[in-house]
This record gives C-alpha cells, structure tokens and sequence, in this order.
C-alpha cells in the first residue's frame, strides 16, 4: 500500500500543479476551481499516509516531483497544454482519465480506510473529467 500511497499523492499534486500552471496561463476559470479541489484530494491521502508509514513525499514547489515518472509526464503534460487552451483542456482530460484508472485499480485491491477515500477521489476525478469535456 505504501507505493500505491506515495503515487497517489503525488499523482494529485501533479493534477494540481498542472492546472495552477495551465490556469495561469490561460486565464480559464476551470483550471483554477479543480486545483482547488485537487489540494483537497492530496489532503485526504495525506490523511492516510501515518496509518501505514508512509512519508510524504511531495515537495513544496509547482512542478517539482520526487517520482521521475510523475516528473516526465508534467513536463510532456505542461508543453503540450501550453500550444492553446484546447490543447490544455485536452491535458485535463488526460489527466483525469489517468486519474480515473488509477484510482480504479487501487480501489480493488486497497484495505476498507483507503477504498472509501479512494471512492470521494473517484467521484471527484469523475465530475472534473466531465467538466473539462464540456469545455472542450
């Protein structure tokens, strides 16, 4: 559980620190309300985090991750979103997408304490994918 913890948080933080970036921007005002959201997201896994030992890995700084993968896919996540606002709102759809499959598989698998936080970050990931389609 404790990789799939240290993932998931700093899965949101990337989610945030993406739409902080792509809202600055571009001045649209769904970047900004889902960031908001997503800091409530990586709040509620943090929450988790001293149950199962697990250390916070995230770093205080927009754009700067301790996963070398996470870092990979905000930089290809930033350029791309960074052509047009189309193209950012594509980047949240991909992000919540990812977000939706990845939560998905680590609810089935994850203890009861975990499964029904994972379930509010479902939701939460479900609702912003459809608002970044409409938007699209």
């Amino acid at each position: 559980m404790e990789s799939q913890l240290t993932y998931l948080i700093e899965e949101e933080k990337l989610a945030h620190d993406v739409y902080v970036t792509l809202g600055d921007l571009w001045g649209a005002g769904i970047f900004d309300s889902i960031a908001a959201s997503e800091t409530t997201h990586q709040d509620q896994v943090a929450a988790l985090l001293p149950a199962y030992g697990v250390p916070d890995p995230r770093v205080d700084a927009v754009g700067v991750f301790t996963d070398p993968a996470l870092q990979s896919l905000y930089d290809e996540l930033i350029a791309k979103g960074s052509q047009s606002l189309p193209d950012a709102l594509q980047v949240g759809i991909t992000i919540e997408q990812t977000d939706i499959a990845d939560l998905t598989e680590t609810i089935a698998t994850a203890p009861a304490d975990v499964v029904i936080v994972l379930e509010r970050l479902l939701a939460g990931s479900q609702n912003h994918l459809a608002a970044f389609e409409r938007q699209a």
